[in-house]
């Protein structure tokens, strides 16, 4: 069935949508959609490395979603998650009583939605025709989910899976089937082990020495990238650290043999000086440099791009990172010996007291031995400790410090 791009009716929602196209042709291919096939459908084809905008799936799951008339479809019941690869497979979406086709519940693609982060609802571009004839999602066979099936809800939508539709064709979601898979999460041929983002908040976190670290407190999702961006950890109790959160890498975490518990391959005091912030403090989990610091920080490479991210403020940061002088963290340098010396720095600035948000999440780049340092830190004493840190472990010839103090806002630590 075609998918029908109409007019909006009201200026909010026109708006609304004008952002949402405007966002589509950003992130896809100049070569034009099939008939019928939504122009989404490119993110999924050619990749996705911009970050954001993000949200956390507490506020996802329960939002309102509407089509491009601006009518109410319905709400986001739950998210089908792939912890391990680090995607969000699909929304599922309750529809019932909102389009006159009595409760039912539907999966779609996350690439055919739009996010509206500043009226905080969730766009569709389908209508309730579309809506009716929608492969229906059955909750109670929530492991008999096929990647099959999931190829099916993606076709309908006119989006392309991001896995492989032949090595899992035909093979159920069941409790010996993510056994195959690769534990580290990093290839994504096949479909792995699918869960309710509603079931992973609120899972206890463990490391392989099975000591309790703490528990899911919230996945912070990438719905325009289909990802899960970071997951929270409440570690704080468990460390004695009082309310602290910690953020974690999605493919840094594995289930345990029973799935009842997530583990993270870490021990309780390097979680301790890992990225973590109080709770009544949360950082900018939208901006992509504090994510990128937490990937970072557990050796894991982002699936987004930070030039690729929306910096807009930055002028002549931006300028000065196209210069081909200038270093970026893709830069990095991949010898054990240039990660390990950005490794002992992080946790070094980690382990510092009284160091702000940013300054715990600056860029350090270690290329051929030389360590470069990037991004905001709130005072002059954070640079110059920062920058004595780093000279200390690379010799201060080797550093280059490019740090920039900003002021943060009020409350963000």
């Amino acid at each position: 069935m075609k998918t029908y791009f109409s007019i909006l009716t009201s200026a909010a929602a026109a708006a609304s949508f004008l952002v949402f196209t405007s966002h589509a042709q950003q992130q896809t291919t100049d070569q034009a959609a099939p008939p019928g096939e939504s122009p989404r459908a490119g993110l999924a084809k050619t990749g996705h490395n911009r970050f954001g905008p993000t949200e956390k799936a507490s506020k996802v799951i329960g939002m309102e979603v509407k089509n491009g008339q601006n009518e109410k479809l319905g709400k986001v019941d739950d998210l089908a998650v792939d912890l391990q690869s680090g995607r969000i497979v699909e929304v599922i979406l309750s529809i019932g009583g909102f389009v006159g086709i009595g409760d039912r519940l539907i999966a779609v693609p996350p690439g055919a939605l739009h996010y509206d982060g500043a009226n905080k609802v969730i766009h569709l571009d389908a209508d309730k025709e579309k809506l009716k004839a929608a492969p229906k999602f059955e909750a109670s066979k929530w492991e008999e989910n096929s990647a099959s099936q999931v190829t099916e809800v993606y076709s309908y939508y006119g989006q392309q899976p991001y896995f492989s539709t032949t090595a899992d064709k035909e093979q159920t979601l069941n409790p010996d089937r993510t056994k195959e898979a690769n534990p580290t999460g990093s290839s994504e041929s096949s479909l792995g082990y699918l869960q309710k983002g509603s079931k992973l908040i609120g899972m206890n976190v463990k490391n392989l020495q099975d000591e309790k670290l703490g528990k899911v407190d919230n996945l912070i999702v990438d719905l325009q990238a289909g990802r899960l961006a970071t997951v929270i950890i409440s570690s704080g109790g468990f460390l004695g650290m009082g309310d602290e959160l910690s953020a974690v890498p999605p493919t840094a975490l594995r289930y345990g043999t029973e799935r009842d518990a997530i583990l993270l391959d870490t021990t309780k005091d390097a979680l301790a000086k890992a990225p973590h912030f109080k709770s009544s403090q949360w950082p900018d989990l939208s901006e992509p440099g504090y994510a990128e610091g937490v990937y970072r920080a557990y050796n894991v490479e982002p699936y987004f791009s930070s030039s690729a991210g929306s910096d807009v403020n930055n002028t002549a940061r931006n300028a000065r990172d196209r210069d081909n002088q200038t270093l970026t963290p893709g830069d990095q340098g991949g010898t054990g010996s240039d990660m390990e010396t950005t490794r002992k720095i992080r946790q070094e600035i980690i382990a510092a007291k009284d160091m702000s948000v940013n300054a715990r999440n600056v860029k350090i780049i270690t290329a051929n031995g030389r360590v470069t340092l990037r991004g905001p830190v709130k005072t002059e004493d954070e640079k110059r400790l920062i920058g004595e840190i780093a000279a200390k472990i690379a010799q201060p010839e080797n550093v280059d410090n490019q740090l920039e103090v900003k002021l943060t806002p009020t409350g963000a630590n």
